[in-house]
């Protein structure tokens, strides 16, 4: 026991020595986040994340994405780098900012989709995003802008899709047969959310935040087939209902 006690004092007086040596470095932990982590917009000094070439960013947990003069009816899209891993993106207006509120009076939150991706929708050109990564690891992600398919009133497919419809609706009416999953999430500019998951066959409504644009994500599982239909008439939307 005493040998063990006086190799970890040594252990501690070595690492205090090279720290001090400047040869010690902490890495990427909290460097970001710290006190600020679950609210990096109000950091009066944040980590600006590194662009190494044409949109690809870099940067520790908290690091923030600078964007101006965006198309605010396109979403941005952003894809991990093989072995990073991100949890959600919030979005403000310049200086940590709250232009658009998601819950609770807070920036909007996105969080990944199915596949790992995060969609962001705004409401205004220059956009902040600041990464929810992990806290000892630094981030790499590559950013693009992506309108997908349309969906106006109908659209079936028996695959995973992404699309936006611009209707006005705030309900749809989908239908899945198949015997298998579908799950279904959605992004407005207040955020994202699962809107469903559940075994077909099944056939219900779904409801969303009211925004001008919205971008579904359906994940079809062992290419269940499905069907989503938006109401002609945004302004009477039928009540969510679920039949057998």
């Amino acid at each position: 026991m005493l040998i063990t006690t006086v190799g970890l004092m040594i252990a501690g007086l070595i690492a205090l020595g090279y720290a001090d040596a400047g040869d010690f470095e902490a890495g990427p932990i909290g460097r970001a986040g710290g006190e600020y982590a679950l609210s990096p917009w109000t950091n009066p000094d944040p980590v600006v994340a590194e662009e190494p070439e044409a949109d690809t960013y870099r940067g520790p947990d908290g690091a923030v994405i600078r964007l101006s003069g965006l198309d605010v009816d396109t979403p941005i899209v952003l894809t991990p780098a093989e072995g990073t891993r991100l949890n959600a993106v919030w979005v403000t207006g310049a200086d940590g900012r709250i232009v658009t509120e998601g819950e609770g009076g807070e920036p909007p939150r996105f969080s990944t989709l199915w596949d790992g991706k995060i969609v962001v929708l705004v409401e205004q050109p220059d956009v902040e995003l600041w990464i929810d990564g992990s806290r000892d690891e630094t981030w790499e992600a590559s950013l693009r802008f992506d309108r997908g398919l349309r969906a106006d009133d109908v659209l079936t497919s028996s695959q995973t899709l992404m699309f936006t419809h611009d209707g006005g609706a705030t309900t749809a009416r989908v239908s899945a047969r198949g015997g298998d999953n579908l799950s279904i999430q959605a992004v407005t500019a207040h955020g994202s959310e699962s809107r469903l998951f559940a075994d077909s066959p099944f056939d219900r409504s779904i409801a969303w935040r009211d925004a001008p644009l919205v971008l579904f994500y359906i994940e079809s599982w062992h290419d269940t087939s499905w069907r989503i239909e938006f109401p002609t008439d945004a302004a009477s939307t039928p009540t969510p209902t679920e039949t057998p």
